[in-house]
């Protein structure tokens, strides 16, 4: 599956068309916008999936975890690979 292949009539399309403005979500709040943008109940066990497997889209994906009311919470959020343009203007300005 490529980039082009991502519909949102796919788990993988819809984790991304919901990811990619780079806000950090948890898996709940990923799987609450699923129903309420495309009325599909992705759980949050396929939700996780689907973002491991991301980095093949060309995304990178960032965590982080903070303590809420005693227990561990995971926010998640996507940004693009770089562009090789924008890889090369990063070297030659080092």
């Amino acid at each position: 599956m490529t980039t082009r292949d991502l519909s949102t009539a796919t788990q993988t399309g819809r984790v991304i068309a919901i990811m990619s403005d780079g806000k950090y979500r948890t898996l709940r709040e990923i799987e609450r916008e699923c129903w309420s943008r495309f009325q599909k109940a992705d759980t949050q066990a396929a939700i996780s999936a689907r973002l491991r497997e991301v980095c093949c889209h060309g995304w990178i994906k960032h965590s982080h975890h903070e303590t809420i009311d005693g227990a561990q919470v995971w926010r998640y959020r996507l940004e693009p690979f770089p562009s090789s343009a924008a890889v090369a203007v990063k070297a030659v300005a080092a």
